[in-house]
C-alpha cells in the first residue's frame, strides 16, 4: 500500500515537473521595448579622418626622436606668436601625438612634443599659423607656460609694438601712462 502513493507520484513527475519549471517568478515584469535605433549602427564618414580608427584610450608606443644633451631652452628659436597661440589654445598639438624629443643634459632636462612636416594634421591650428615645411617643438603644449619653438634656420614671426599681445609698446609716453594707471589703482 505504502508503494502505491510512491509509484503514482513518480509516474505523474514528468507530467506537472516541466510546467512548474516554466512559470515565471512572482515579481516578474516583461522588458521594456527596443528603441527604435536599436541594431543600427553608426555609419563612418566617406573619407578617412586622422584618428578614425584609433581606440578610445590610446596605448600606442612613444616615437623618440635620438636625445639631446643641451639644455632645451637652448634649443631652436622660440616663436613669440605660436607661442602666444598656444598659451591661448590657439595653436597646439593633440595629446595623441607620440613623437618626443629628449633632453637629457646635466641641466634642462625635459621632454618636447614634436610635429614634423609630415605630421601637420596632428596640430589644433585654428587660425592656420601652420606653414609648410616646418618642424614644430611644444614645451608643456596648452599651458599657460607653453613654448613653441623652431629649428635656427626658419625666420620666426613676431608681434608689432602694442599689438597682437598685452604688453605696452617701448615709447616712453605709453610706458608713463600705464604706470600712472598702475599708480593709480587702490593700495591695500
Amino acid at each position: 500500500m505504502k508503494a502505491l502513493p510512491v509509484l503514482l507520484l513518480l509516474i505523474m513527475a514528468p507530467v506537472w515537473a516541466p510546467a512548474f519549471a516554466k512559470s515565471p517568478p512572482l515579481d516578474y515584469h516583461e522588458p521594456p521595448p527596443d528603441p527604435p535605433e536599436a541594431g543600427n549602427t553608426l555609419e563612418r564618414a566617406p573619407y578617412p579622418g586622422p584618428f578614425q580608427n584609433l581606440p578610445a584610450i590610446d596605448e600606442s608606443r612613444w616615437v623618440p626622436l635620438p636625445p639631446r644633451k643641451e639644455p632645451w631652452w637652448t634649443f631652436g628659436k622660440l616663436d613669440p606668436v605660436l607661442t602666444e597661440g598656444c598659451r591661448l589654445g590657439d595653436f597646439v598639438t593633440l595629446p595623441l601625438n607620440r613623437i618626443i624629443l629628449q633632453f637629457q643634459g646635466e641641466q634642462g632636462r625635459a621632454v618636447m612634443q614634436v610635429v614634423p612636416p609630415l605630421y601637420h594634421h596632428l596640430l589644433v591650428d585654428g587660425r592656420k599659423l601652420a606653414r609648410p615645411g616646418v618642424t614644430y617643438y611644444f614645451y608643456d603644449t596648452a599651458r599657460p607656460d607653453c613654448e613653441v619653438r623652431v629649428d635656427k634656420g626658419v625666420p620666426t614671426r613676431s608681434f608689432p609694438l602694442g599689438k597682437g599681445t598685452a604688453l605696452p609698446p617701448n615709447t616712453p609716453k605709453t610706458l608713463a601712462q600705464k604706470k600712472a594707471q598702475i599708480a593709480s589703482w587702490p593700495k591695500n
